[in-house]
């Protein structure tokens, strides 16, 4: 499976796989680098198709969950709120 997302300290590029149910059934995303290449994204699809399978029992995406791909923004949008209790400025 995919590791947990980046890790800049360490020089790491990682993707993070997450299973989640929704009113319209499970939806596995994918969070991946910005810096996404082919091979890259092939790596990524080839492990939640291998998860997917596991889940389903089915060796193909037939519809039972839904397969989002996104790109990790959390270093680009993340927001600092500050020490816990700070309350609103």
């Amino acid at each position: 499976m995919v590791a947990s997302s980046s890790n800049a300290q360490a020089g790491q590029r990682n993707a993070t796989l997450r299973l989640s149910s929704t009113e319209r059934g499970q939806v596995l995303t994918a969070t991946v680098p910005v810096d996404l290449s082919e091979t890259d994204f092939q790596r990524v699809t080839r492990s939640a198709h291998n998860l997917v399978s596991r889940l389903t029992g089915c060796n193909c995406l037939s519809g039972r969950i839904s397969f989002v791909v996104e790109h990790d923004f959390n270093d680009v949008i993340q927001v600092n709120l500050g020490p816990a209790g700070g309350g609103a400025d």
